[in-house]
């Protein structure tokens, strides 16, 4: 398992944005602790072009040993959400790849059991999970809870009884009557655009500096800053209490640098969200990263009417973005986190839109997870300062030796 915070941990932060055609959407790093499993030594694998297995890439990896290696730490992550633990319930946290305590030998044999029933009941898809049992404790509850009827709560039955009597939908509350009302995504896109300013005050933007602080679970509190240069070049630096971690986007190669100076290349689905998030000029890019939109209704978020449109990866996975029907500004967006052994829920919301060189842009935004809400908060914007290319390539790497400075 992953997610301790003892002090041999580093503070790594993810990037995830969202893009929209000839606009701009903005998902600022969430930081979250990443524990420090020890790779294997390089060249464990002679070809360089073919991903690497979490077997190849980390020590003593039994169960999940054929998953690509960029899969294994969100899949410890899952777990620990699933038992409501953290890694140093299965792992010693100074030898993560021992095998001493008891626990993590029951969750391999979980883990097995679970990938047969998923194989042998349900064609190989992921039906069963460690959630689906667990609940968010480490040890599964075989008892059912008497339903809570006190303080005006419906117990199950009462609550079938009414869905069973309820009176069927009148054809002007319909789903289809309420859809054949909506805007389509192009119209809601194309609103979204005149009001964050037009495409005109897109184009004159080329380069951007953010500055701000980040306020998170486990007391979390640092300064970051960000530069952005057209049309997808992006750098990001955190300054945390243990020392800065890097991350960058140089248009084609992802990286990020851990405080402790370790230099990493990013790859699969943290390099595609990487890349989105240094899109400076997103353009056609939002049809390019989805399948296919639906408007699906509208909701209230804290009291404001949104637009919800679904949004399907070419994967199979789905997005949903809320546009307030008032503004038409961007509210919310939700994806999920993938990982082998489940899925894990992220919401990000937009708040506090100010004026920079013409556009709009969210002040404040929320990203929430299952380990808490972090907060970032800007203070400081400006455009089209100068930026060189240098800022975004990718550090060299320390040698093993050399001591990060203090």
């Amino acid at each position: 398992m992953m997610e301790k915070m003892p002090s041999s941990c580093v503070l790594r932060k993810w990037i995830y944005a969202l893009t929209l055609p000839a606009t701009l959407v903005w998902i600022p790093a969430t930081i979250i602790a990443h524990a420090s499993f020890r790779e294997q030594p390089a060249g464990q694998s002679t070809d360089s072009a073919k991903p690497r297995t979490a077997a190849e890439a980390f020590k003593n990896v039994k169960i999940l040993k054929d998953i690509p290696a960029d899969q294994l730490l969100p899949s410890m992550r899952y777990m620990t959400v699933a038992l409501g633990v953290r890694c140093d319930y299965c792992h010693d946290a100074e030898h993560f790849d021992s095998d001493d305590k008891a626990p993590k030998q029951t969750a391999r044999k979980m883990m097995t059991m679970m990938l047969a029933i998923n194989s042998a009941s349900f064609n190989g898809q992921r039906e069963v999970t460690c959630y689906t049992c667990h609940r968010g404790s480490s040890k599964p509850v075989s008892i059912p809870k008497l339903p809570e009827i006190a303080a005006g709560a419906t117990s199950p039955a009462l609550a079938t009884a009414a869905t069973q009597n309820a009176k069927p939908e009148t054809p002007s509350n319909s789903a289809e009557a309420q859809s054949a009302s909506l805007p389509s995504a192009d119209e809601i896109f194309a609103k979204y655009l005149q009001a964050i300013g037009g495409a005109e005050s897109v184009a004159k933007n080329t380069t951007r500096a953010e500055n701000g602080t980040v306020e998170g679970p486990r007391a979390l509190h640092a300064t970051i800053e960000t530069y952005r240069k057209a049309p997808n070049k992006a750098y990001a630096v955190l300054h945390a209490p243990n020392g800065d971690v890097l991350e960058g986007v140089d248009g084609r190669v992802g990286w990020g640098r851990r405080a402790n100076g370790e230099v990493t290349d990013e790859s699969g689905d943290e390099l595609a969200r990487s890349r989105q998030w240094a899109e400076f000029y997103p353009g056609a890019q939002f049809q390019q990263d989805y399948s296919r939109f639906q408007v699906r209704g509208v909701e209230n978020l804290d009291g404001h009417d949104a637009h919800i449109v679904m949004a399907w990866w070419p994967t199979g996975g789905t997005d949903q973005l809320y546009f307030d029907t008032h503004t038409d500004l961007l509210l919310r967006i939700t994806h999920q986190i993938d990982s082998p052994l489940g899925s894990l829920p992220l919401e990000t919301d937009y708040d506090d839109y100010r004026d920079v060189n013409g556009l709009k842009i969210p002040f404040k935004v929320r990203v929430s997870r299952m380990d808490g809400t972090t907060t970032y908060t800007w203070q400081k914007m400006e455009a089209n300062i100068p930026v060189k290319d240098a800022r975004f390539e990718k550090p060299v790497q320390k040698p093993s030796s050399e001591k990060p400075a203090k």
